[in-house]
Formats: structure tokens, sequence, C-alpha cells
């Protein structure tokens, strides 16, 4: 069968088969509850975790989707897809495995990169005693949007027209980094951080919190989607430093080649239809997951993103400007009753979570071997933490 069957066509559909795969797997099942707002159909919306393994395992191997809302279709099939495929039915010793399903609920289930407050969780934990300035590249460019409550071709193109004055005037990495790095005083723009911790980002510090003494290691394996910078291989994003011997980690169990700066620059690049450098960002959910662990906790790995395959550079602009624009207006407006809203909740998920089988298959097949590379590395490194105790003994 098909291992397309993993995808889900909305988010309370996704959250049911997640649930009723961990239960089935005997996992440790928690539910956490959005607070006064109920997804398209009534229902909760909900953070869900499953803890597989041990509870005092030296080495949990986190496993996160929809930090970006609709990114959550393709986070949420690996996930099932490594519940049912065996993968993790007999963990190596020492070795659990955290799934959290869902961490943006709202953007999930309502079609948005954005929370319920417009926020873009990898962009929340900051310093907010310290929050980053906003440049002026960036205040021109949301200045610059459609109204938050409309989103029409008319809208859209206007938009655009502004953006292509201002990425000949700086350039795609300047305009990106101005878009996406993270702004923290235009509530109503992109790449909005917020003014302080969201719920989600509370209850993932929760979750942390909770985690046994004994827990030393966290390889961190967080999916996003979608980057079209070819079907080869996923986009590898390592958030350690470069010169952290847990950088060197992470290469061992994704690919140096893969991992590096300069090879995530051209994808991205490709991916973005641009030419320069790795983008800026600020408050990234890696290292709230570093913040909110102990301190004997090491924290290895970072975003793993689906891909397409590449559109003509221009295209390529438009899609990815199309996507943003829908999410701030999912953001802000939840009634999916209307034919025309229903139209662009299609038309968004298609940009996330393409509905080609083929494409599906292909990506589910990269997942399932990055999953269990990760899931290797982590048993190399229980076993390493276990050497060190027995030589201090």
């Amino acid at each position: 069968m098909s291992t397309a069957k993993f995808f889900s066509e909305n988010y309370q559909e996704a959250r049911l088969r997640f649930v009723e795969a961990a239960s089935l797997l005997k996992a440790n099942l928690k539910s956490f509850t959005l607070p006064k707002i109920l997804a398209p159909d009534g229902s909760e919306l909900c953070i869900d975790t499953a803890w597989v393994g041990r509870a005092d395992a030296k080495v949990i191997l986190l496993c996160i989707s929809g930090t970006h809302g609709p990114e959550g279709f393709c986070g949420s099939a690996a996930q099932l897809q490594t519940l049912t495929d065996g993968s993790i039915d007999n963990l190596p010793e020492d070795v659990a495995v955290l799934f959290i399903h869902a961490l943006n609920p709202y953007g999930f289930a309502y079609m948005s990169r954005y929370n319920e407050n417009n926020v873009d969780l990898n962009r929340n934990w900051i310093n907010f005693d310290d929050i980053p300035k906003t440049s002026a590249l960036c205040q021109e460019l949301n200045s610059l949007l459609p109204p938050i409550d409309k989103f029409n071709e008319q809208h859209f193109n206007k938009a655009l027209q502004s953006l292509a004055k201002l990425l000949e005037k700086h350039g795609g990495l300047a305009v990106e980094n101005a878009l996406g790095a993270g702004q923290y005083s235009i509530p109503e723009g992109l790449g909005y951080g917020g003014k302080e911790r969201e719920w989600s980002s509370v209850i993932l510090a929760e979750i942390l919190s909770s985690l046994n003494p004994r827990t030393q290691k966290i390889a961190y394996l967080d999916w996003h989607s979608l980057v079209r910078s070819g079907t080869d291989d996923m986009v590898y994003l390592c958030f350690n430093k470069t010169d952290d011997p847990l950088f060197k980690r992470c290469a061992s169990w994704w690919g140096d080649h893969n991992i590096r700066t300069e090879a995530v620059a051209e994808k991205w690049n490709k991916g973005l239809g641009r030419e320069g450098g790795r983008p800026e960002r600020h408050g990234l959910v890696m290292w709230g997951v570093q913040d909110a662990t102990q301190a004997c906790q090491e924290v290895a790995g970072g975003v793993v993103e689906f891909t397409d395959q590449p559109l003509e550079p221009l295209l390529q602009k438009l899609e990815n400007m199309r996507a943003m624009l829908l999410s701030r207006y999912f953001a802000h407006n939840r009634d999916l009753s209307s034919e025309y809203n229903q139209s662009l909740y299609l038309q968004s998920r298609e940009l996330w979570a393409p509905s080609d089988q083929s494409w599906r298959e292909l990506q589910l097949q990269h997942a399932q071997r990055i999953f269990n590379a990760t899931l290797n590395g982590a048993a190399i490194w229980a076993n390493e933490t276990s050497d060190v105790e027995t030589n201090n003994e």
C-alpha cells in the first residue's frame, strides 16, 4: 500500500490518526488544549505528545510536527509513518522517542504558518528584555502588505509589484531577512515573533521540564516544509554552531555534506529563486529547547525540510509570497465556511503539502531514512554516555 496514505486531509483527521497510532503502540499519551479557540469542526485544538520507550532513557529523540501550522501535513505524515512502520517497535537500549504533534494546532487547523496571534513560533524564543530592532526595510515591506481581512488577486498583485521593486533595489537575501528573520514591533505583519512567550512555547517548556533527570541528551528533529530545491533529498538545517562538537555529531547522522553552511545556502537559494547566503533567524524553537532543558542536557539537531522540484525563479518568489500572505490572512480569519475561503484553504494546502501521490511517497521514503539515521545516532550517543559513566565509576 502507498505510503501517501499517511497524509491527512485536515488537522482533525491528522490528530485522530496520530492518537490512534500512538495508542496502538501503547505510547504514553498527553494532550494540551488551546484555550478559548476551537477547530473548524468545533473540536478541541490540541498539542498531543506520545512517549515511546523507558521514562528514564539517557537519550531521547524529540520529533516535532506542525511548528508552522500547515507544514504539519508533512510532519504529521512522517510521524504517523514512524509510529506504524516498525521503526520504534524495539528501541535501542536507553533511547526513547518523544513525539510532539501539532505544536501550532491553530495554524495546522486554519492553514496558517502563524498561530492564533499571528506569531511565528519559530521566532518566539528570544529574550524579551532585549528585543531585536526592526529594520527600516522590514517596516517598509510590511507597510506594503494587503489588508489583513482581504486576500484577492488584486491585492496580491499590488503587493508583488511593490515587492519586486524592493527586490531589485536590495536583493533577495536582504528582503528575506527583513521578512523572515523575525520582527517584534508589527503585530499584523509577516514574521512577527510576539511580545511574550506564546501558549505553544509555554507548553513546550512545560513538557521538557518534566524530563527525567537521568536524560542527558536530546536528538532534535523538527519536520518542516516546503523548499523547492529538488526532490533528491531534503534540506537539513542544523542549528548547532559549526565549531560545536554537537554539530559534528549531527553531521554523523545526516551527513556533513548536507548540513555544512555552503550546502544549505545553495539549496536555500535554489528553493527561493535567489542568490546569497543562509538567512538570519531570531528566536528558533531549538534554542527554546536548549533553554528549557537542564544545563546537563545536550541538544543536537535541527529542522529537516520536505522538498519539491524548483520552479522558474520569478514563479518561485510568487509562490513563496502567496503562501506567506495566505498564512497571514488565515491567522486573522477563522471562517472556513465560505466557498471563497475554502478555495483559499485548498490552494494553501497545496503549497505546503502537494497532493501528488508520487511526490508524497518519495518524501516519506526520505523521512523514513532520516528518522532511522537519527535514531541510530541516538543509540550510539546513548552507548557513549554509558561508556563514560562506566569509566568514571
